[in-house]
């Protein structure tokens, strides 16, 4: 009897040491409008219009995530642990959209398919970010105590800051792997 007592202990306090947590994500799209006339119009367009600068150049499409966490530590019989865990992510699509005007078919079609390419190429970024504040959630509320709290802060934000820039690399390496939406069909000629 007593060594049941015992193992009841033991699995209660590892269920305890798991905090729960609370991931909140919102995802939003912006658009720009462009007024083509015809096929040859979209890419002029796309260019005079976009709002997606960089360098000398300008882009199609764009996609932003912004991940922040919050946590309170407080010692406890075990040393200090993460409480109250909440992780945000904020995803922003910048897509083009065709203006209400536009009535050539073709103009349309080959807009529209485009258009669907890149959207899904640019949802695939904000995915990125999704599963970034997802494991960042996952990471902090699994987190063992540890003797200060400053030194539980300082180990949370270090393994958060290092799971964004795995992500953003994993950003980088799916635009060189596409050339940004390319070889996906997110391209006009």
């Amino acid at each position: 009897m007593f060594y049941l007592k015992a193992i009841t202990a033991i699995l209660l306090s590892m269920l305890s040491l798991t905090v729960a947590a609370e991931l909140k994500n919102t995802v939003e799209y912006k658009y720009y409008v462009i007024s083509p006339r015809t096929v040859y119009e979209i890419k002029p367009e796309l260019m005079r219009h976009s709002p997606i600068r960089a360098g000398s150049g300008s882009y199609n499409g764009h996609t932003d995530w912004y991940i922040d966490w919050k946590y309170h530590p407080a010692p406890g019989p075990y040393g200090c642990q993460l409480h109250n865990i909440v992780t945000r992510v904020h995803v922003i699509h910048t897509l083009p959209a065709l203006s209400e005007y536009v009535s050539d078919k073709q103009t349309i079609d080959v807009f529209k398919q485009f258009n669907e390419a890149l959207t899904r190429h640019e949802k695939n970024h904000g995915n990125n970010g999704l599963a970034a504040a997802r494991e960042i959630d996952k990471a902090l509320s699994e987190m063992p105590p540890q003797r200060d709290c400053r030194s539980l802060s300082r180990m949370a934000d270090d393994i958060a800051s290092a799971i964004v820039q795995k992500y953003i690399r994993a950003d980088n390496e799916y635009d060189r792997i596409t050339r940004s939406g390319e070889t996906e069909g997110a391209t006009i000629h």
